[in-house]
């Protein structure tokens, strides 16, 4: 029998309640402990993801909201509507835009995942991406690679973003003892916000996918 998954939904507050805005993005941001052991691979086995030199405001200042967070949001747009053409628009986009160092590093993540990922049954737009990263039409990229096995496992968008945020925290300061997580403009659950909303003033805080 063939399992049918049903739709996430991601249900928030209307845009003028601004205080329960900011709850409801805090709460999504917290991260799950399942999801955690699903990147936990990625985690162990990657030296370094985009944050460079330990600097976690100079990536939440530029390459976040600049690359990563719309790869992001765009991929997960892309494995919401089965469009594994539009997956690898978005990896053939980051391939271009990404300094080799850091391209490297991308790659190899999203090929650990992947590889984590392989035994799972059913795997509809997630087996067509990797089908093309293993056929050469698609190198792989994390921020593609994520989204795609996120939507896999019905996570949100929101969902989506903040885990990539802890991910990133995590292996930036894994060498760091006692780090404390980052807050104000920097933290998760602000930056989850502000790529949800891309570059556009009108509220992230809607029904985001279905």
């Amino acid at each position: 029998m063939k399992l049918h998954l049903l739709p996430s939904i991601t249900l928030l507050p209307p845009p003028h309640d601004t205080a329960d805005e900011a709850q409801v993005i805090e709460d999504w941001a917290r991260g799950l402990d399942w999801v955690k052991w699903l990147l936990g691979s990625v985690r162990a086995r990657t030296e370094g993801l985009m944050v460079q030199d330990g600097s976690w405001d100079d990536f939440a200042g530029g390459l976040l909201l600049e690359t990563i967070g719309p790869a992001l949001k765009t991929a997960w747009q892309s494995a919401q509507a089965g469009d594994v053409t539009g997956l690898i628009a978005v990896d053939e986009a980051l391939s271009a835009r990404l300094p080799p160092e850091l391209a490297r590093r991308s790659l190899q993540a999203g090929a650990i995942l992947l590889k984590s990922t392989r035994q799972a049954r059913y795997q509809a737009v997630l087996g067509r991406l990797r089908e093309a990263v293993g056929q050469g039409r698609c190198e792989g990229h994390i921020a593609v690679i994520w989204p795609a096995v996120g939507h896999f496992f019905q996570l949100s968008l929101a969902n989506v973003i903040a885990e990539y945020l802890h991910l990133e925290w995590d292996i930036a300061t894994r060498d760091a003892s006692g780090a404390q997580k980052p807050a104000g403009k920097h933290g998760i659950a602000v930056l989850t916000s502000q790529v949800m909303r891309g570059q556009s003033n009108e509220s992230a805080l809607r029904v985001v996918d279905a």
